[in-house]
């Protein structure tokens, strides 16, 4: 759905309401899309001046329960719903005609569906942001107890960011078109179970569109749930990634066929550039079996966020899915020794202030003590520099002694001197 001037030639069968007055407050200015049930209009509130979009139910409906009832409950479902990334919804009523209205806030920007037509593919970075802001819209739904049952491509609009206050896109993702949504009342019943508010679906009609609904959604019996949401949101990121539908047909028995029985497509054989673990990740997300799909809107887009490269870490990709690890038993001996280790206790917090003062004080008297035999080690030091020093100053005298003198006449002759005599 685009938010543009439209004129009632391009839609013939739309009721002429331009410059009506709804509710005292709302004027209704030009006609700018058109649906199966209601046309869209832009509007502005008389006293505030803001602008806003006015669904109207199609005047052929108003009479029929059904429709009516579909009517509230897409506008109780919207109010319900506080989140950026899903349509405002301000008000909600009946003209004094007997035709219900819904206005919501004015969107300018494109669809998905129109964004992918124009431009084909998106490039995977892209995609990832879209899929995730949808879904967070989504998760929220769920958590308020409301399943859309008709998301595609039409109903993720793009809506213009003029301020740039999104770093992520240079739009902003909103859900829209809760027409079709199932509304549960809480709390939940005694065996766990959500009670249905008694919607407008009749047992065995399909309601929503075939080409992005789950398997037991096209089944007799079957009550949506999460997890048709998600089968849908993944159908979505296929036609985003490929700009193709993923489950085409000319009639409603050959695309059932191919939702619930056909081997799933691969999308990296209608586009080679989609990244590795896309089809992986879409097969998970498509799964016939609900029990291997994602189980949660924030669960799928982070798993595509990191297939696509934009999350904290990327997934592997089916190459290193065949990477095998074995884990080898304990060794018994081994395990028994390191059972009887005894585990260090951790000191309590005064303990471990205690020892770190007594550590403190003991290097610190280390140190003074160091200090304190360097300086007695340099004084002694000094000193025996000084006497060596007054040492070698002193003058060295010789001591002479004199032996005495002896004549040799005082001397006593031999012996045999007298005899010769």
């Amino acid at each position: 759905m685009t938010y543009e001037a439209a004129t009632n030639s391009q839609f013939p069968d739309s009721p002429e309401l331009e410059g009506k007055l709804v509710a005292g407050k709302y004027r209704v200015h030009s006609l700018i899309g058109s649906g199966g049930m209601g046309t869209v209009w832009s509007g502005v509130h008389e006293t505030l001046g803001n602008k806003v979009a006015i669904k109207f139910i199609r005047p052929q409906f108003a009479a029929a329960k059904d429709a009516r009832k579909r009517f509230e409950i897409e506008a109780r479902a919207a109010a319900k719903l506080q989140s950026k990334h899903a349509v405002q919804v301000f008000d909600y009523g009946v003209t004094e005609e007997g035709l219900p209205y819904i206005v919501m806030e004015y969107l300018d920007g494109e669809s998905l569906s129109d964004a992918l037509i124009r431009g084909g593919p998106m490039a995977a970075h892209e995609v990832a942001k879209v899929i995730g802001q949808a879904a967070r819209a989504l998760g929220k739904a769920h958590a308020a107890g409301i399943v859309h049952r008709d998301l595609k491509p039409d109903n993720i609009f793009l809506a213009d960011n003029p301020e740039n206050t999104n770093v992520e896109l240079p739009y902003t993702v909103k859900l829209v078109d809760f027409g079709i949504a199932k509304m549960f009342d809480e709390p939940l019943s005694a065996d766990g179970k959500a009670n249905p508010m008694g919607g407008p679906t009749q047992e065995g009609a399909v309601i929503g569109t075939p080409n992005f609904m789950a398997p037991e959604q096209l089944t007799i019996g079957g009550a949506p749930t999460p997890l048709t949401d998600l089968w849908s949101l993944g159908a979505c990121a296929f036609a985003a990634m490929t700009a193709r539908i993923p489950f085409e047909g000319e009639v409603l028995g050959d695309i059932v066929l191919k939702v619930c029985a056909s081997p799933l497509p691969v999308p990296s054989k209608l586009n080679p550039l989609v990244p590795p673990g896309f089809d992986a990740w879409f097969a998970r997300a498509c799964n016939r079996d609900t029990s291997k799909r994602f189980q949660s809107a924030a669960q799928l887009a982070e798993s595509l966020a990191n297939v696509c490269g934009t999350g904290r870490v990327r997934t592997a990709t089916l190459s290193e899915d065949q990477v095998q690890y074995a884990i080898k038993p304990v060794d018994p001996e081994a395990q028994a020794a390191a059972d009887e280790l005894e585990v260090p206790r951790s000191m309590s917090p005064r303990t471990a202030l205690a020892a770190g003062l007594v550590l403190g004080i003991t290097m610190m008297i280390g140190f003074v003590g160091a200090i304190a035999w360097r300086d007695k080690q340099m004084t002694d030091d000094a000193m025996l520099k000084a006497t060596s020093s007054a040492s070698s100053s002193a003058p060295i005298t010789s001591a002479t002694v004199s032996a005495p003198s002896v004549s040799a006449s005082a001397l006593p002759p031999p012996a045999d001197a007298g005899a010769d005599h």
